[in-house]
Parts: structure tokens; C-alpha cells; sequence
């Protein structure tokens, strides 16, 4: 799924909740680690982000059962860019998937 995002630097980015479903039925994220990044390239070797679900580091798995995560609310203060991302899900079996990935613009702020 794509799913794109624009967001002023320096401002509060809203949290934004996801549900995780194979053929309609809840994907279970018990033991999963769910990490983000955004980088001005997919072929960069830096990202400009980095959020995780270890320790709640900028994404909080709410509802492991029900495969119910979020992307916490939080300042995200990086240079005015177009980034790409994508958020990849890593299950308690070592399978990996990504299901959703597009743009994440960062504009500049305005007022200082």
C-alpha cells in the first residue's frame, strides 16, 4: 500500500494508526518489531529518520492480537526534503514483510 505524507518542519506530526490484515483477518504482531525510515533515496546508505517499536521509539504497537500499530505523535524536526520511506514488520518467526511505503515530504517551516 502506498500512502504518502507532508509535514511542516518542526511541528507536531499527528499520530497515524494502522491495521494489519491478510485476507481480512488480523495479522498477529506479538514478539514483531515494526521499524520506519526515511531517506532522501531508497539507495541512500543514511536515513534522515529512524522510528521503532523497540521501547516505543516513535511506533507503539497497540494491539499486538488484533495487528493494530501506530506512528506516535511526535516533533519531527529533519531538513525540508522529499523523503521516501516504507515500514517493514519483522514477526516473532523471523518472517519479514513490508506493506506500506511512499512519500514523506518534510516543508520548511515559515514562521521562526
Amino acid at each position: 500500500m502506498s500512502l504518502n505524507f507532508t509535514h511542516i518542519k518542526g511541528d507536531t506530526f499527528e499520530a497515524v494508526n494502522f491495521a494489519v490484515k491478510v485476507n481480512t483477518v488480523a495479522m498477529d504482531l506479538t514478539g514483531a518489531t515494526i521499524r520506519m525510515q526515511l531517506r532522501r533515496k531508497a539507495s541512500d546508505l543514511t536515513y534522515a529518520l529512524a522510528l521503532t517499536s523497540i521501547d516505543n521509539a516513535g511506533i507503539t504497537i497497540t494491539d499486538a492480537v488484533g495487528g493494530l500499530f501506530k506512528i506516535n505523535e511526535q516533533i519531527i524536526d529533519i531538513e525540508p526534503c522529499f523523503y521516501v520511506y516504507d515500514i517493514e514488520i519483522k514477526l516473532a518467526d523471523g518472517t519479514v514483510k513490508t506493506y506500506v511505503k511512499g512519500n514523506f515530504i518534510i516543508q520548511s517551516e515559515v514562521t521562526r
